[in-house]
């Protein structure tokens, strides 16, 4: 079952709204605008996940690619000369990207292992 890593990952969503005051060294109003829209949206999908129990494989990919790209916003928008910020925004990226593929993976290989039924 997915819901930990459910879980986790809207944690990292939440995580990455909050980011976009906690973590905007530049006071940048595109990193502000980005980290709110993604994480927000990484968000609402891990709770639709959670509410629904239906396995959407292009949600588990769509929030692993809005994990790439948070993953390399720091040199997107001209902060990577902050170490911790740099350090944590692309750290949290990558382990969203790693997430959403580990469902998107696991959730086909769970579907290929339910057994079929047929009706009588």
């Amino acid at each position: 079952m997915m819901t930990w890593r459910n879980w986790l990952m809207a944690i990292m969503g939440a995580w990455f709204v909050v980011s976009a005051w906690a973590l905007n060294p530049m006071h940048s109003q595109a990193y502000l605008w980005t980290a709110v829209i993604l994480g927000g949206l990484v968000l609402i999908g891990s709770i639709w996940e959670l509410s629904d129990f239906r396995h959407r494989n292009w949600l588990y990919y769509l929030e692993a690619v809005f994990g790439l790209y948070l993953a390399l916003t720091p040199w997107f928008y001209n902060f990577s000369r902050h170490g911790w910020a740099t350090g944590i925004t692309a750290i949290l990226g990558v382990l969203m990207l790693i997430g959403g593929l580990w469902q998107a993976w696991s959730s086909t290989d769970d579907e290929a292992r339910a057994p079929t039924h047929r009706a009588a």
